[in-house]
């Protein structure tokens, strides 16, 4: 089977989608897929073993050929001479490329797969939830989501449509290799850590401030680091910010760390926090959640799919519930504790072979379309 994962953006554009893309092709490829990346993002034609077809695309506004008949014709010929037997499309806020992608599979009579990966507002939608493209391949295309909080969105914008969930995907046991259960507060400091891009999406002002407020709950008993791995445009502003909340000297910005270095940043942590409420599924908390950290996530991400509350961890219902959150886990040594012994002990969903069997399903349900086993009997 040979498998298009059709998306915008690819490496060496560095992101969660482009990671995300790189990391389920690999997995694909490792149970005998044939799993290539169709883009228009410019680089090399193979990025870490996998097969890139880099799509050359005309400027404009949204960075793409979108939906003109150009654009749409040039991919389907591509994917028609390299013998796709299936179409994934990726759809991210701004999303031409996935989405011409999903139209010209439609069009071929392939099996194809329409994937939403961000939160979804009426302003995403305008370009992809039209009337011409999802009424028009209602019983041709397999739609899907990748946590329970999308796909609700996208049944909220598209009525009478029926979503799958199709998550993200971990490598567990690279983030359990060396886990051990944590003692409350390592040498008598409790240690909160989070990963992000700085950015004013991800909420990063909004973590500060809840630990300055956990801070001042707990009252330096005990006492508390934060460290915020990731690099972006607030890096600077963060540190500005710390300063003003008189909590410099207790907060760290090591800025972007591979993934190894973050492993080993969670094995010397106690607590893992995602404040991003925009969170469509919330890669960096599963990976935290894999290496034994409690986590706390907000309830309205989609990470609310994988941190139980009160078991892996907690779920906030805002800034001020987060802040109440951090201080709870600070000062709570034996139920900190309770939850890293349990965390480290039973892994968490979302292994790579779980999920990219799951792929092979969905792929293998899309052919089995009434509309597509009719088009493809015809050729």
């Amino acid at each position: 089977m040979r498998v298009a994962l059709v998306c915008d953006w690819f490496l060496p554009r560095l992101g969660g989608i482009e990671l995300h893309l790189r990391d389920l092709a690999l997995a694909l490829r490792a149970r005998g897929v044939d799993a290539r990346v169709v883009t228009t993002t410019r680089g090399p034609d193979l990025v870490d073993g996998v097969p890139v077809h880099r799509v050359r695309a005309a400027l404009s506004p949204v960075g793409g050929f979108a939906f003109t008949p150009a654009g749409l014709g040039r991919l389907g010929r591509m994917l028609d001479a390299e013998g796709f037997d299936v179409i994934h499309a990726h759809a991210s806020v701004v999303s031409p490329v996935a989405y011409t992608g999903a139209l010209a599979g439609v069009r071929m009579g392939l099996p194809t797969v329409l994937t939403f990966h961000s939160m979804l507002h009426r302003s995403a939608l305008l370009l992809g939830a039209s009337e011409s493209l999802f009424g028009l391949m209602a019983d041709r295309i397999v739609l899907s989501a990748v946590s329970s909080v999308v796909a609700s969105q996208a049944v909220r914008w598209l009525p009478g449509a029926a979503v799958a969930i199709l998550p993200n995907g971990i490598n567990t046991a690279f983030w359990r290799d060396g886990i051990a259960p944590r003692s409350p507060g390592n040498g008598g400091e409790v240690t909160v850590v989070s990963a992000m891009r700085l950015s004013r999406k991800k909420r990063p002002t909004t973590l500060l401030r809840a630990f300055a407020a956990a801070r001042r709950f707990v009252g330096d008993a005990p006492s508390m680091r934060l460290v915020i791995a990731g690099d972006g445009p607030d890096r600077v502003a963060l540190a500005r910010e710390a300063m003003g909340l008189g909590i410099g000297d207790r907060v760290e910005l090591p800025g972007q760390l591979s993934r190894a270095a973050l492993r080993e940043l969670y094995q010397r942590a106690d607590i893992f926090v995602l404040p991003s409420e925009r969170e469509s599924f919330g890669i960096a908390a599963l990976e935290a959640r894999a290496a034994g950290l409690p986590v706390i996530a907000m309830l309205e991400s989609g990470a609310r799919d994988f941190v139980r509350q009160g078991v892996d961890g907690l779920l906030a219902r805002g800034a001020r519930d987060l802040a109440r959150a951090i201080g709870r886990l600070a000062v709570d040594g034996p139920f900190r504790e309770y939850v890293a012994r349990h965390n480290a002990s039973v892994p968490p969903p979302y292994d790579w072979a779980e999920v990219a069997a799951l792929h092979e399903r969905i792929y293998v349900a899309a052919g089995e379309l009434p509309a597509v086993a009719r088009r493809v009997s015809h050729q």
